[in-house]
């Protein structure tokens, strides 16, 4: 029973994700939008299923901690974009999340869950290179920066 209200709630969040993504100019930036969203939502799922609410804890540090280092760095960086629109190119915000919560999916449901995430992590950060958002260094660094903040908190 909690098997199938959890698939269909979490089948309603990654539609009300879908719903709520403005249009994009690529299929790269729309999904990896959609997935930098969905990976922390699907690991807080997780946790809620398995009924750990010391992970959920970790988990929220662990994004809150790596959003704001990603922020403080934008914040005096000022790298302008591969696509010229904003100086909010370095470090990635979308990778950083992604890495976070797979990092996290790693250490708390081992390789079946980790290994499937870090996958979907690995394609955010090429869709954000594709999409013409980031260089190669802004998400390798964002996904460094959320990784390892989620190994230390997690």
């Amino acid at each position: 029973m909690i098997n199938c209200r959890f698939r269909l709630g979490l089948g309603a969040v990654f539609l009300l994700c879908a719903i709520s993504v403005p249009a994009q100019n690529s299929a790269s930036a729309r999904n990896s939008n959609l997935l930098s969203i969905g990976l922390p939502v699907y690991a807080t799922f997780e946790s809620y299923k398995k009924g750990d609410e010391n992970g959920l804890n970790q988990l929220l540090q662990s994004e809150a901690l790596t959003i704001g280092a990603v922020e403080i760095l934008k914040s005096n960086i000022h790298r302008t974009r591969p696509d010229g629109l904003d100086n909010k190119s370095f470090p990635s915000t979308h990778a950083a999340v992604s890495f976070s919560a797979a990092q996290y999916l790693q250490m708390k449901g081992g390789s079946s869950l980790g290994v499937p995430a870090y996958a979907m992590a690995t394609y955010v950060a090429y869709a954000r290179v594709d999409a013409k958002k980031h260089y190669w260094s802004d998400v390798v660094a964002g996904g460094a920066i959320g990784a390892v903040s989620t190994y230390g908190l997690t």
